[in-house]
């Protein structure tokens, strides 16, 4: 099975040991399929179901809205061999359908199935946690796609195909998705056919949708992020999901509503299992959702995908939850997977150090502090109107005296302003400075306080990377985070903190999951304030002296010294992070 999957042209394009009989592959057969698929989409699914079952030995129906569909000759006479469809019809016909939208409608309707081999570990850590009689179980797929998880679930259950397909129930806003997963079922279980009321055309968050209560609650739901305008939910929606779940925000990823559904679906002690963002965990648009899981069915298991196994740009997880389970959560990764680790389950302010075991991020423990960053200064970031207000004001100047900087400007204790090229407002700048005069008027008063003393802190970088502008001179490019000390003594004292193992780790764990990439840490005003300060003065003003010299090595191990922790390990993380320029 596969490790990842890819797209080449629009269509979804997997490894030729995959899926593969007789040297035809799945890859092969789909791109065989679009180029002749006729329009009528549902006659191409029939013509893959009705080979899929005849090498079965089987006649089974592909049927759209009750009625049974003509297939298409065109694709009944692609070739592929059949040890190709008898080992895998049930999967194929999904894999044809996804191949049949277009990106456009993939991206609108959140249409990305999983790969069989992870569906299948996910279901096998499900069932097993569940701990129930297999020839009993109840379950729902809440988006059934191409039927992928029902499959998955069908295969792992230890019971006859009849019973295991009567106690199979799913539904998808799609009416071909639901009648894909109704032929696969049908072909899986020898044709069985799933009960007409079994799975249904619907909306799993409507409050009008009505399913028997389930042991397990499975599946792979849309993620239809609320920032962008094709996947923004409808206005009746938004009013639907706060009636039902008061206090869920309405930036909230439609795949974590699915969670909250899916626990109210649970009969007593049942488990759900879905695929998510990893972006849930930290969100704090999600903070809701993940203190109504706490206190109902919360997580017991995750599995992290560090492969990104779907065509979307999106870091996922699975997220396994049990209703009256303990605070441990078990961390799994990799197909097929393996345990990480055990952590006790996080405030529901974020459940990002979940992620921390399965990303390579050393866990921080026990260290001596005596407050946070916050009681020593104000730490502020500017938004969207502080970035385009800025974009008739900044000119290419070298002898500027109020220059701008940028997240990529911004290495360990070295600003690098007039020395690297950065990218501002679409264009490339080596001496972007700021003319005062031309700021728009609604941020100038924005501005103008950033010009003082302060410590800039870059986002979206692997470790925090921190300089310090004694001369005030440095306008600040959203992203990038301002520290503004209370006392101006205390400027390299601040960029010895944050140029530390300690510091970095904690914000790693606090932070997974929220930025652009996997390895990336995003930086907040929020959670820079709440990084502790060290014990040990004495050893934290060494640092400071360090931080000053340049020297990022030394001031890391005084910060060491300062909070009282030994830890080769993380040194090592560390300095694996810091930028590395090379002969530069």
């Amino acid at each position: 099975m596969p490790a990842s999957r890819t797209w080449r042209n629009g269509i979804p394009s997997l490894p030729d040991s995959v899926l593969s009989a007789s040297g035809r592959s799945v890859d092969a057969y789909l791109q065989g399929v679009v180029e002749v698929a006729p329009a009528d989409h549902a006659a191409a699914l029939a013509a893959v179901t009705e080979r899929a079952a005849t090498t079965r030995g089987l006649v089974v129906d592909f049927i759209l809205d009750g009625k049974v569909v003509a297939p298409s000759r065109e694709v009944l006479a692609v070739e592929a061999d059949d040890e190709l469809f008898t080992e895998r019809g049930p999967w194929l016909i999904g894999f044809v359908r996804e191949a049949l939208l277009s990106a456009s409608d993939r991206r609108r309707g959140g249409v990305h199935h999983t790969d069989p081999a992870l569906a299948a570990e996910i279901a096998g850590l499900a069932i097993e946690l569940l701990g129930r009689r297999h020839d009993e179980i109840v379950v729902v797929d809440p988006a059934v796609g191409g039927g992928v998880f029902l499959l998955a679930v069908a295969e792992r259950l230890e019971a006859a195909p009849a019973e295991v397909v009567h106690h199979l129930h799913g539904c998808d806003v799609d009416p071909m998705a639901v009648a894909v997963t109704r032929a696969a079922l049908t072909i899986w279980s020898g044709g069985i056919e799933p009960p007409s009321t079994h799975l249904q055309v619907t909306d799993y968050l409507d409050p009008m949708t009505s399913f028997p209560g389930a042991d397990l609650v499975i599946g792979n739901p849309p993620f239809l992020s609320q920032l962008k305008g094709a996947t923004v939910r409808a206005t009746s929606e938004r009013h639907n999901l706060a009636n039902r779940w008061p206090g869920v925000g309405r930036y909230v990823d439609t795949a974590a509503a699915f969670m909250l559904a899916s626990v109210d679906g649970l009969l007593s002690g049942g488990v759900w299992a879905l695929i998510q963002p990893d972006s849930v965990l930290g969100a704090s648009d999600a903070e809701s959702v993940r203190a109504r899981l706490a206190t109902t069915a919360p997580v017991e298991r995750i599995w992290v995908d560090n492969a990104r196994r779907f065509d979307a740009a999106i870091d996922t997880v699975a997220l396994i939850g049990r209703e009256g389970s303990s605070s441990d959560v078990t961390i799994f990764g990799g197909v097929p997977a393996s345990q990480l680790g055990v952590v006790s389950l996080p405030s529901p302010k974020s459940w990002a150090p979940l992620l921390a075991p399965a990303r390579g991020v050393t866990v921080v423990h026990e260290i001596a502090v005596a407050g946070t960053l916050g009681d020593l200064a104000l730490t502020t970031a500017g938004f969207r109107d502080q970035f385009y207000g800025l974009r008739h004001a900044v000119t290419e100047d070298e002898h500027a005296e109020v220059r701008l900087i940028t997240s990529g400007l911004i290495d360990p204790l070295v600003n690098r302003w007039g020395a690297t090229p950065c990218r501002y407002d679409k264009r490339a700048w080596l001496h972007p400075a700021v003319t005062l005069e031309l700021v728009a008027d609604d941020i100038g008063d924005w501005v103008k306080a950033r010009l003082r003393p302060k410590v800039l802190v870059a986002s979206q970088t692997p470790t925090i990377e921190a300089i310090v502008d004694l001369a005030g001179e440095l306008v600040p490019c959203t992203p990038v985070v301002t520290v503004e000390p209370h006392d101006p003594d205390d400027l390299w004292r601040i960029a010895a903190l944050l140029t530390c193992p300690v510091t970095s780790a904690l914000l790693a764990q606090a932070a997974s999951g929220t930025a652009l990439s996997a390895d990336a840490l995003r930086v907040s005003a929020s959670r820079l304030a709440e990084l502790p300060i060290p014990a040990d003065d004495g050893a934290w003003t060494l640092a400071a002296v360090a931080a000053r010299a340049g020297d990022v090595a030394a001031t890391g191990a005084a910060m060491q010294q300062a909070f009282a922790i030994d830890d080769p390990a993380l040194v090592e993380w560390w300095h694996s992070r810091l930028p590395n320029r090379g002969a530069e």
